[in-house]
């Protein structure tokens, strides 16, 4: 078999076979892993979460609400290629 020059087609069809067969199986096997891997980090993150639902909230921050509406106005701004004076933002909502 392998002290020809080229190989005959049922051979090449065996190696083909079973290259694609071992890319599936790494290909599954990283699927796993990555499965398993997100299980325990969201149990890990579970655990915080009820810690810090303990803790006493944040402080509310003004600023970051300034700077938000800020970005948000010049990106509207620039997308519709207006002033940002010539329109308002009236309310913001996160999407998640």
């Amino acid at each position: 078999m392998w002290t020809e020059q080229t190989m005959p087609i049922p051979d090449v069809l065996i190696v083909c076979l079973l290259g694609i067969v071992v890319v599936f199986l790494a290909l599954i096997v990283l699927d796993l892993a990555i499965i398993v891997t997100s299980k325990v980090i969201q149990g890990i993150e579970g655990k915080g979460k009820a810690k810090a639902e303990t803790a006493a909230p944040a402080a509310y921050d003004d600023e970051a609400d300034k700077e938000l509406l800020a970005v948000l106005s010049s990106v509207i701004a620039e997308d519709l290629d207006a002033d940002p004076s010539e329109f308002r933002i009236t309310s913001v909502k996160e999407i998640r």
